[in-house]
């Protein structure tokens, strides 16, 4: 696999792309924290203070060297709005995302998945993943209108109910 790009553009969105996270990004990650439905529907912590915000870019900016994921800033005309990324398993890559509410309800969700879902496929990731606490609507919509299908039922780490949802992509036809 190639080393992650530092930049992606969201689909759909000329003025948006994505950016690997900087140590300064420590501010959104702690904005996204104080968003009361983010950490209901992610993996955000409620209590996330200045020093976890920034072990959590450190973490994620270590976990991008070694190949194991990576997460970006989601900018549009050059503010952060949001992250979005993706992280390996033994089932291959889970797509993952959160935005701040000015971000939401203009495809930045959508465009940054399949930014990310592409980007995997040319890399030979023809299979990928998204999972959604159950009740969250919002992140059905964007699993849907990015083109995965439900797969199964699961088990958060915390114990919720989730969805895992799956997005097979088809193999490049030789030229």
């Amino acid at each position: 696999m190639d080393p992650f790009p530092a930049t992606l553009p969201v689909a759909g969105r000329p003025a948006a792309r994505l950016r690997w996270l900087q140590p300064d990004d420590w501010r959104l990650e702690h904005e996204l924290a104080r968003v009361p439905d983010v950490p209901q529907w992610t993996m955000y912590p409620a209590d996330l203070d200045e020093a976890g915000a920034r072990l959590r870019v450190m973490r994620m900016t270590e976990a991008a060297r070694a190949g194991r994921g990576i997460r970006y800033a989601v900018e549009e005309d050059g503010v952060a709005l949001g992250t979005a990324g993706f992280g390996a398993s033994d089932q291959g890559f889970e797509v993952f995302y959160a935005l701040k509410p000015v971000g939401r309800g203009r495809g930045l969700a959508t465009g940054s998945v399949l930014a990310l879902v592409h980007w995997l496929a040319s890399q030979g990731q023809r299979a990928v993943r998204l999972s959604t606490l159950d009740g969250n609507t919002a992140s059905e919509a964007v699993a849907r209108r990015a083109g995965f299908r439900r797969e199964r039922k699961g088990t958060h780490i915390d114990g919720r109910p989730l969805t895992v949802w799956l997005r097979v992509e088809a193999p490049a036809t030789p030229e």
